[in-house]
């Protein structure tokens, strides 16, 4: 199926793809049955990206959290996971996001990959997915921030393709990009190149 029409219920979203060594991942929304998957992820990250995500060190994710994360409208929050393996041993490598904030038009971007899956391209193809379902809900405008010694992700947002607007803060890059110029994920022009961390 292609991607046009998975944005149209991003609930379902679902489609294959191939990471840049050849492996074959799912990238799909993240569902509130998928706590127990979250929380593996997020105990499967390094201190130093669990910093990165977060900008503080966290030792875990409470109920809370995890009902925050994985309860989702696919409206202003939506969510997505690249998984390897099939339903029963599916994992998490990797998570992406955006939650629209008051301006309906613009949402703020995250990202969690991890250690052993960074460099593979899959925050890039996180970002591309996430940015076409934005466009079909009428957001035309990314936002993030990214500690600036954080080099992989500030690459990952540099070779995007997306025109990057850029100003740094007490350590921190704020990243503005509009995203309604972006080609389709699986447009052959997408490179999905992310540097090593």
């Amino acid at each position: 199926m292609r991607s046009e029409n998975l944005a149209a219920d991003p609930q379902a979203y679902a489609t294959h793809e191939t990471l840049r060594d050849g492996a074959k991942i799912l990238i799909r929304a993240i569902r509130p049955g998928d706590k127990q998957l979250l929380l593996e992820h997020f105990r499967g990250l390094s201190p130093a990206s669990v910093h990165n995500r977060f900008f503080a060190m966290r030792r875990d994710l409470s109920d809370a959290d995890l009902a925050r994360l994985t309860e989702l409208d696919f409206h202003d929050h939506v969510g997505l996971a690249a998984t390897l393996g099939e339903a029963g041993s599916e994992r998490f490598i990797g998570v992406g996001r955006y939650i629209r904030g008051a301006n309906p038009g613009r949402a703020e971007v995250a990202f969690a990959v991890l250690d052993e899956y960074q460099g593979h391209g899959i925050a890039t193809l996180l970002l591309e997915h996430l940015a076409h379902i934005a466009r079909a809900q009428g957001i035309g405008e990314f936002h993030a921030d990214v500690l600036a010694d954080n080099q992989s992700m500030l690459g990952v947002f540099e070779q995007s393709g997306f025109s990057i607007h850029r100003a740094t803060a007490d350590g921190v890059v704020h990243l503005v990009f509009p995203i309604a110029d972006s080609a389709p994920p699986d447009d052959p022009r997408h490179n999905r190149r992310e540097p090593r961390q």
